[in-house]
């Protein structure tokens, strides 16, 4: 399941990536070649903890092979298909708002740069946020889940193409080369939830061949080290995912002092609250960047506040982020947390998923890619529970449990009304 193989990226590719450095590999985010410091035997320790949190949360089930769905409510495939419609005209219609409304086409053609169109969006930005990370990733797995519900019809499969296609596009004009397949991973995640491993590697080998395309159309390979778009993409899926694990490593175990983790946390509110609060706004560069964790984590590596005002961001993984927080604490606590917390939101998935619960399996599919993956992926674990995060969910729920209301499209256990011969539930 690609619950289960998004777990083994964010522990396999990092890690490969800290063996190299501690072989001499150079590390481009942090400028200096590596060397051995014992930063691989950390992370197979919080990789561990890791895991043993993923197994003791999901009951062990994360780590089975995938069982037959379990007999359930259905949709009809009339209703189904209602749904399917009605949720791909809601994401043309936002495909059409990011390409052309919010200047996405400049993207796409290749006439400005990611950072500088996200940059320009203003007051806009937090609306394209929340179509690219929420509203147009759980509208389409609303409709995969419901396609899973209904018994997969045959007939169906063209509207799920189509919405595959439209919530791609989306997530492209966002300018991030893994934004396209990112938008669209919520709803695999759902249609793939009892997949074989073989069958879910097939679908990761087509996703890496996208992402080589979409390196090919947005950025070059000139003026770089490599050769080549999948040399570039093979560093990037293992020295670049580890460079900076190793390097917070290495400061750690060397006595040299790291930043303050705790006002980070802070930013949870919302900017405008936490600059209200404790008066650090974006005119105090220098606090400003220390008080949250993505762009201290680049400050901490060498970058300068320029480039990181411009844009400018590093990996780090939830293992740098225990070591700033905690020093060697921190790497347990971290690793055993992040496993705990994959296992809950595996069990939620499934869970929905057994009880035919589309919109909650569409809400956690979701949030398990643009919250939980992105942790896992790279630090900052506000990102969990921050107040955007909140209000995203909350917005798309809504706008799931109506659009499911208005197709018909509830399981039919929820449809019933209760009778005397048949009392509801509670």
């Amino acid at each position: 399941m690609p619950l289960r193989l998004m777990i083994l990226f964010v522990i396999v590719t990092p890690l490969a990536g800290i063996a190299q450095l501690e072989d001499g590999a150079f590390g481009a985010n942090v400028n200096s070649f590596g060397h051995a410091n014992g930063a691989t035997f950390a992370f197979l320790v919080y990789s561990a903890f890791l895991l043993a949190g993923a197994w003791w949360a999901s009951g062990g089930r994360m780590f089975r092979s995938a069982a037959a769905a379990p007999p359930g409510p259905r949709v009809s495939p009339v209703s189904a298909a209602r749904l399917l419609q009605v949720t791909l005209a809601v994401n043309v219609v936002l495909a059409l708002l990011m390409v052309f409304a919010l200047g996405g086409a400049e993207v796409l053609l290749g006439d400005v740069g990611k950072g500088e169109f996200r940059s320009t969006l203003g007051g806009l930005g937090a609306l394209a946020y929340l179509i690219v990370k929420w509203i147009a990733p759980a509208t389409f797995a609303l409709a995969c889940a419901t396609y899973v519900i209904a018994g997969r019809p045959r007939r169906l499969r063209l509207l799920l193409v189509a919405g595959s296609l439209t919530a791609f596009v989306i997530g492209l004009s966002w300018g991030f080369k893994s934004s396209g397949l990112l938008v669209v991973l919520p709803g695999f995640v759902v249609l793939l939830w009892q997949a074989s491993m073989r069958k879910v590697i097939l679908y990761a080998a087509l996703a890496v061949a996208v992402i080589v395309l979409s390196f090919a159309w947005f950025d070059t390979v000139e003026d770089t080290a490599y050769s080549s778009a999948l040399e570039f993409l093979v560093a990037r899926l293992t020295v670049f995912q580890g460079d900076v694990s190793w390097y917070i490593w290495d400061r750690w175990r060397s006595g040299e002092p790291l930043p303050d983790y705790a006002r980070t946390l802070l930013v949870a509110m919302g900017d405008q609250l936490f600059s209200l609060i404790t008066g650090i706004t974006r005119a105090d560069s220098e606090r400003w960047v220390l008080s949250h964790f993505g762009s201290l984590l680049t400050y901490t590596v060498g970058y300068p506040i320029e480039g990181i005002e411009a844009g400018h961001s590093v990996t780090g993984t939830p293992f740098s982020e225990g070591l700033i927080a905690a020093g060697w604490v921190g790497i347990p606590v971290f690793g055993l947390g992040a496993g705990l917390i994959s296992g809950f939101v595996f069990r939620r998935i499934e869970r929905a998923l057994a009880r035919s619960r589309t919109v909650s399996a569409a809400l956690w599919s979701n949030y398990s890619v643009w919250c939980l993956f992105a942790w896992l992926n790279g630090g900052e674990i506000v990102q969990m529970f921050h107040i955007s995060t909140l209000v995203g969910a909350a917005l798309s729920w809504i706008l799931l449990a109506q659009t499911q209301q208005l197709c018909g499209a509830l399981p039919r256990r929820a449809r019933r009304r209760p009778t005397a011969a048949s009392p509801a539930t509670p």
